[in-house]
């Protein structure tokens, strides 16, 4: 299957190496053509689980054209670009042709649907640990699980199929009725996770032995689930059981936003704990931890290198 990566970071280099590698025909694009260059002529070098590197030369460019004929899509760019990454999909790529999103936060798969249709998006998330160290260097951090699922909530043969591919390079992948359940719930977790290790400069250990820093991220916790609850989504697992087994699996981890924070980078917390509050405030939910997370990592990402 010929599989165009968008979004050439540390998930997207990881699933498509270990796509590649499983005999897929992987198109790898990264928005910046001096990246995109590197990555050509390196290659992709994936530090396992194990401590092997793993190096692959997969066809890497800075765009997708219609001479690319993709016959499936990944989305792995970070939130705040999925309005880009889809008119770039929309233009260069034939109506039709299955777009799954792979990213972080919320909103992602709605901005997609609003491009590209609902009969072409499908939804998806992953707990794979991955972070890169330059470009095309990825170190796979931790193993996880993917799930896609139609939006719709049916089983669908293109979501078998991706599920077939992604089970042959190594994901453990399951295909889901309750899509949005899941993506919220990952959503909410790392709402309660991502802001307050940025903000406070820990890892996760660390929230997990403070109960001040565990006391905030419950509450945080509690305000997106009722936010859910309240939009009709079905929290399974719950993320108030799942977010000690997070910590606890991930204790010397940096979060992304934490890694992103440190990096001068810009982070996904419109789209996390900020849509969690947009979409209180739709519904009369009051979300103030929410508010306030949202408001103090903007206010962090303005002050970078001022200090």
């Amino acid at each position: 299957m010929r599989i165009a990566v968008v979004g050439a970071g540390a998930i997207g280099c990881l699933f498509g190496s270990k796509l590649h590698r499983a005999g897929q025909s992987v198109l790898l694009i990264h928005h910046n053509r001096h990246v995109a260059a590197s990555i050509r002529n390196k290659g992709v070098r994936i530090k396992e689980l194990s401590g092997k590197v793993v190096q692959a030369h997969i066809e890497t460019k800075s765009g997708l054209s219609r001479r690319d004929r993709p016959e499936l899509i990944l989305v792995t760019v970070k939130a705040y670009d999925t309005e880009e990454a889809a008119a770039l999909i929309k233009k260069s790529v034939a109506p039709r042709v299955p777009v799954l999103s792979l990213q972080n936060g919320l909103g992602n798969v709605e901005s997609l649907q609003h491009y590209l249709g609902s009969d072409t998006t499908i939804a998806g998330t992953t707990t794979e640990g991955a972070l890169t160290t330059g470009p095309g260097e990825v170190v796979h951090t931790g193993s996880g699980m993917t799930w896609v699922g139609e939006t719709n909530g049916t089983v669908s043969e293109r979501c078998l199929i991706i599920e077939t591919a992604f089970r042959r390079a190594g994901f453990s992948t399951i295909v889901t009725k309750n899509i949005q359940g899941v993506l919220w719930t990952k959503a909410i977790v790392n709402s309660a996770i991502n802001p307050v290790s940025a903000l406070t400069r820990v890892r996760n250990g660390d929230l997990q032995k403070s109960p001040e820093l565990r006391d905030v991220a419950s509450k945080t916790i509690g305000e997106g689930s009722a936010v859910a609850h309240a939009n009709g989504v079905l929290l399974k697992p719950s993320p108030k059981s799942l977010f000690p087994k997070v910590l606890a699996s991930t204790l010397t981890n940096k979060s992304s936003m934490l890694q992103d924070i440190e990096a001068g980078r810009k982070t996904e917390i419109r789209q996390l704990n900020g849509m969690i509050s947009r979409l209180g405030s739709a519904v009369g939910v009051s979300t103030p931890l929410n508010d306030v997370l949202t408001r103090l990592v903007l206010g962090l990402e303005a002050s970078q290198g001022k200090w």
